[in-house]
């Protein structure tokens, strides 16, 4: 069974969520549409790519990413220590609604 939401920090101390329930390309539209839904949400600055994909959102007055990768998946990344708490909410809140999806 795949854990719905993983949350790791790298060797260079970013903290991410990744979202390992909805890895696809259209999932980062899901994603989109659920912060939109579910807090204040602005998006900043969109990129997309062939096999990339990088959203700088504001969240609740915390800046966050997030970020499609086709070998990685999509996951939310937090750029600075002050937007840590954020990604962390998301997540937690993610992966209670992705559990009961699944089960």
């Amino acid at each position: 069974m795949i854990k719905p939401v993983l949350f790791l920090r790298d060797k260079e101390k970013i903290y991410r969520a990744v979202i390992d329930s909805i890895p696809d390309w259209d999932g980062f539209d899901k994603l989109i549409s659920y912060l939109e839904k579910n807090y204040q949400t602005k998006i900043l600055t969109s990129a997309d790519g062939p096999g990339a994909r990088r959203w700088i959102i504001e969240v609740n007055k915390k800046i966050i990413e997030l970020i499609h990768d086709d070998g990685y998946g999509n996951y939310f990344l937090a750029p600075t220590v002050e937007s840590e708490g954020m990604v962390r909410e998301i997540g937690k809140d993610l992966e209670i609604r992705l559990k009961n999806i699944e089960e």
